[in-house]
This record gives C-alpha cells, sequence and structure tokens, in this order.
C-alpha cells in the first residue's frame, strides 16, 4: 500500500488527446500488432502518469510525451513477438518499462517489476494501481535477493547491465526451458555463441522502432543445458 493518500487521490485523464493516439496508433501498426483501441488509451494514461511524476521524481532521462511515445512505448513493445510464456520479469524496470506497455498489450502474462530504487518502484505501484493492472506486480528489492518460487518463463531488461552481469544475477529465477531478452543499444553477441555462464545466443535481432533511428537490439539468450 502507497503511503502518500496524495497519490491515491490522482486520476487518470479523461480524454486522450488525438494526435498522440494517432502516433500511437500508427506506431503500433508499423510494428505489425494488433492492440485494441482502450488498450491504446490505456497505455497513453500510462504515459501520462509516467510525465507528471517524472517533473519531480525523476525517472526517465526523456521529459516530453512525444519523444516519450518512441523511445518508451514503442521501443517496449517492439519485443512483443520475443515473449514466451505466461511469466515475465523485467529487471531493473525503472519507470515500469518494457514491463508495464508488455502487461497491457498481453493482458494474459503474469507481469513482475524489480528495481532497486524505491522511489521507482512506489511509481510502479502507483500506475498499476490506477490502471488498474491486476496481472502487475512491483517489487522494491535487488534482483540477485529475489527467489522463486515460482520461476519465470522471460525475463527481459532494457539496458540494464552487461550481458554477462545480467546473466548471473538472473540466472537462478529462469524456468527451465526460459528464456532472457536483453535489449541494448549495441552488442558484440552473434547467434549461435556460447557464454561461460552456460548461456548461449538463440537469437539476435535489430529492432526497428517506428520513429527512431537508434541502433536497437534483442538478444535473445537460453541455456546450454537447455538443448538447441
Amino acid at each position: 500500500m502507497l503511503e502518500n493518500n496524495a497519490y491515491r487521490l490522482q486520476r487518470l485523464p479523461v480524454t486522450t488527446p488525438p494526435e498522440l493516439l494517432a502516433r500511437l496508433t500508427d506506431g503500433i501498426t508499423k510494428l505489425g500488432l494488433e492492440i485494441p483501441a482502450s488498450d491504446c488509451e490505456k497505455l497513453l494514461a500510462y504515459l501520462g502518469l509516467l510525465e507528471k511524476w517524472n517533473r519531480t521524481h525523476n525517472l526517465t532521462a526523456v521529459r516530453d510525451i512525444d519523444s516519450m511515445i518512441t523511445r518508451h512505448l514503442l521501443d517496449s513493445l517492439s519485443i512483443c513477438d520475443f515473449i514466451g510464456g505466461s511469466r515475465l520479469l523485467d529487471v531493473g524496470s525503472g519507470g515500469g518499462l518494457p514491463g508495464i506497455p508488455l502487461a497491457i498489450a498481453k493482458p494474459h502474462l503474469t507481469v513482475t517489476l524489480v528495481d532497486s530504487v524505491e522511489k521507482k518502484t512506489r511509481f510502479q505501484q502507483f500506475a498499476a494501481g490506477q490502471l488498474k493492472l491486476s496481472n502487475v506486480e512491483a517489487l522494491h528489492v535487488r534482483v540477485e535477493q529475489l527467489q522463486p518460487p515460482p520461476a519465470y518463463d522471460t525475463i527481459v531488461a532494457r539496458a540494464f547491465a552487461a550481458t554477462d552481469k545480467l546473466l548471473q544475477l538472473t540466472a537462478h529465477l529462469l524456468a527451465d526451458g526460459g528464456q532472457v531478452l536483453a535489449m541494448t543499444a549495441a552488442t558484440d553477441h552473434s547467434a549461435g555463441d556460447t557464454l561461460d555462464c552456460g548461456f548461449w545466443v538463440a537469437e539476435k535481432k535489430k529492432l526497428a522502432v517506428p520513429g527512431d533511428n537508434a541502433e536497437r537490439n534483442i538478444v535473445v539468450f537460453k541455456r546450454i543445458d537447455s538443448g538447441r
């Protein structure tokens, strides 16, 4: 439960600016996704909450809504097709990215958000409550201290840490046959590479985020002992 009643008294925006909705739906279409209009409005409502909190809590370096649509929402949604299973862990989630957009776009997912910075998990909890996301849990804990059960089918990190460190910190949380997804600007890994920490690169792909020309990659890691 959040300690500050003022947070609970806030309300979601009554209307969604049509130009923002048009930008978002156009980007979603270019990603090849189908997301209901009601969920698109919920995505923008989440972004509104993030922008408002960011004025005082410094949750993200991206300050304006227009840029947030591209660099936060569409970037997060660009990995939708890589998500496997029904349980997802978002490591170092910050303002809830990519976990909250994925939870909205894929309501069958049970999403756990983890961050070691309390103000960030407080926002995550608040946003999940305001948006009525019953499939989202936000935990203020270091990922290496998190213990299953249950284990996670997909673990995702968005520019969280060096790859080897990410895999070492999350290996104990991965379900049999599960995968770790690293969203990164640049990577030296190639498909088929084997890592000393017991993982191999099952897939590497460049991500095309509508409206963003920056280099984006998704690298899919699986345990070597899970087979190829």
